[in-house]
């Protein structure tokens, strides 16, 4: 599955054939009834997927329910989606497919009616196989008889626990004409379920238990086949008895996630603290305790060490309180030292590259290109030189002198007309505004690949700058005569300003650093850069705002009651909380002097999110720290923003 397709581009509506059960535990199943397929939902999350009864695009349902108030947290929503196209609930449009024909079971059991009996049996031949005690099997043919007896039980189970799903109204499907597979369970109600799942148990516990009295050398395997089928782990039928009666059950869309934001050690620290809270997962786990006690009592019986004396207690029970504790111990070590692992591993990828670049700014200048054949290759990495012709593109590369010159040089001053252009191989240069008072302010700052010296041209209402360089630098420099020749007449006013001012702004700032490059350059053309005078109000309280702000230079305050509760400066960005909830503002934004923002109207705003899942990403999580509580989802009638 291809995960950006999917979320992004790829069209999908429900399958024609789709069955539903009532919620039980707070979820729903949801069959693909031609493939046989299934998916567990919530009804908020079945809302969702029903938008696409008509072929859509993920990012115009996202768009709808955002609108709507219905948006889910959007890790669960994008799981949601991948899921539902993993289960072919949601489907490409047009597509067909083979049919899974269900098995013609001819005897149907209602599951109301034999629950009792099947309780009784399971006890009444759990209680003979503890009671009497079963030996192992002294000979060949003994052996034999005991597999023999598993396999007969174990038919028989499976045979009366398809009869029960029959007789609840499910289907029993076969496979290689004689494998029964009885995973229509999952339609039932959770009564019928565990009565389902309880049939091959009856039966491999009466026939222990039958055996265990009669013929107690026959009786070995049966207790084995018994005794893996109640396993508390790897989809033991006892656990899936214990989840389907549970209060609140998951969604697929809620564990085992294949969308990779969710697959985070914060993710999984939420996902444990929430089974910790729930009663079923402290049942699971005493469940997984009696029955580790089980297993060593019939270890005990068939060892001829009798479980039930004291000198066995004495003896053996601080060897098993001790396996038991020890397990879980190491299970928790286990897990702790795996989430420790992929934290670390996760913070170092996350800061090698900082470090590696920092080292190479300040210690490992690396090659000067003097090479024509390496500055061409510069020119071609410069998000606005390599739009030129490849014939200017030469000419340039040809032009080009490399500049090798350390931190805190001025390159351009306030009042000299640039007569270089540069291409910055490494380093960093600081681009600065003089405030109305004379201090210099820096309003940017500029790394490989960004060119310096063009900004009085990309920005002509405010054409004074000063450029210094923060870092050692390697720069490719040219004349402004020959920039004017060959790289202006051939570069639109709204490429210069967006290659110019707005990459290099939104390329530092903490909101783009996870955006794919692609999705930076794209809200750069989206966005406008609007500039405000002295005191005026950039957001109204109590008004609804069409507008999504980043603060691109100077500051601005924010009042609440006439009061100041904070300062927004170059990188923060506000408004984003009132469009994702569609609620009118409660502070105020005021404009300091020298105040400027990259702006994007309401609509462009909400389909630019819907169609970039890392933006939506990053802009919940910070929308939901400053709101105190996750933005999605929704609480009617409590919306919040700044």
């Amino acid at each position: 599955m291809e995960i950006n397709l999917t979320l992004t581009a790829n069209k999908w509506q429900l399958a024609s054939q789709l069955e539903r059960t009532k919620p039980f535990g707070g979820v729903m199943m949801v069959k693909n009834v031609p493939e046989r397929t299934y998916l567990a939902v919530t009804p908020r999350q079945w809302e969702v997927l029903a938008r696409f009864h008509e072929p859509r695009m993920v990012p115009q349902v996202l768009e709808g329910i955002i609108e709507d108030r219905l948006c889910p947290a959007l890790g669960e929503f994008y799981e949601l989606i991948l899921k539902a196209v993993r289960a072919r609930i949601l489907v490409p449009p047009g597509r067909t497919v083979a049919v899974v024909p269900a098995s013609n079971w001819a005897l149907a059991l209602s599951p109301g009616l034999l629950r009792v009996p099947v309780w009784v049996l399971f006890a009444t031949g759990f209680g003979f196989t503890v009671a009497l005690h079963p030996v192992l099997p002294a000979t060949f043919l003994q052996g034999a008889a005991s597999l023999l007896m598993l396999a007969l039980a174990g038919a028989i189970g499976v045979a009366l626990s398809a009869s029960l799903l029959r007789g609840a109204g499910g289907e029993v499907y076969l496979e290689r004409r004689w494998l029964v597979r009885n995973t229509d369970a999952c339609m039932l109600a959770p009564s019928e379920q565990r009565t389902v799942a309880l049939a091959p148990l009856a039966m491999l516990a009466t026939a222990t238990g039958v055996l265990t009295w009669s013929r107690p050398e026959w009786s070995f395997f049966p207790l084995v086949g018994l005794l893996v089928l109640l396993r508390p782990v790897l989809g033991g039928r006892v656990n899936r008895m214990i989840r389907a009666r549970a209060d609140k059950r998951l969604s697929d869309a809620e564990h085992a996630y294949l969308f990779p934001p969710n697959r985070t050690p914060g993710v999984r620290w939420r996902m444990l603290r929430a089974g910790v809270r729930n009663p079923a997962t402290w049942v699971e786990i005493g469940y997984g305790v009696l029955w580790t006690l089980v297993l060593g009592y019939f270890v005990g019986v068939l060892t001829d060490v009798p479980p039930w004396t004291l000198a066995f207690w004495e003896t053996e029970g601080p060897r098993l309180a001790f396996s038991i504790i020890g397990s879980l111990i190491l299970l928790g070590l286990i897990y702790v030292g795996s989430e420790f692992y992929l934290f670390a591993s996760e913070r170092a990828l996350a800061r090698h590259e900082t470090l590696r670049q920092w080292w190479r700014r300040w210690f490992g200048r690396g090659k000067v290109p003097t090479e024509e054949a390496d500055r061409l290759a510069a020119v071609r990495r410069s998000g606005l030189l390599r739009q030129l012709p490849p014939p200017e593109q030469q000419a340039l590369a040809k032009a080009m002198k490399p500049l090798l010159t350390g931190p805190w040089k001025i390159l351009h001053d306030f009042d000299v007309a640039p007569a270089k252009v540069s291409l910055i191989r490494s380093g960093k240069v600081g681009v600065y505004r003089k405030l109305p008072t004379g201090r210099r302010t820096l309003v940017q700052v500029l790394g490989e690949d960004d060119l310096v010296g063009l900004h009085a041209v990309a920005d002509p209402a405010q054409p004074r700058f000063l450029y210094r360089t923060l870092t050692p630098v390697i720069l490719l420099q040219f004349d402004w005569e020959l920039a004017a020749e060959i790289v202006l007449p051939r570069i639109s006013a709204a490429a210069l300003t967006n290659q110019v001012q707005k990459l290099p702004f939104l390329n530092r700032i903490s909101l783009c650093q996870n955006w794919h490059v692609s999705a930076i350059q794209r809200f750069a053309e989206l966005t406008r850069v609007a500039n405000y005078a002295p005191d005026e109000v950039i957001l109204q309280d109590g008004c609804f705002s069409d507008n999504f702000f980043i603060m691109f230079e100077g500051a601005a305050r924010i009042l609440r009651k006439g009061k100041v509760r904070g300062v927004v400066r170059g990188g923060d960005f506000f408004g984003e909380i009132g469009l994702l909830q569609n609620s009118n503002a409660t502070a105020q934004v005021v404009a300091n002097e020298g105040a400027r923002s990259l702006c994007i109207r309401r609509q462009e705003f909400l389909r630019f999110v819907a169609h970039n899942y890392s933006v939506a990403l990053e802009l919940e999580r910070v929308s939901s720290l400053r709101l105190g509580h996750p933005i999605f989802p929704l609480s009617r009638g409590n919306f919040q923003t700044i």
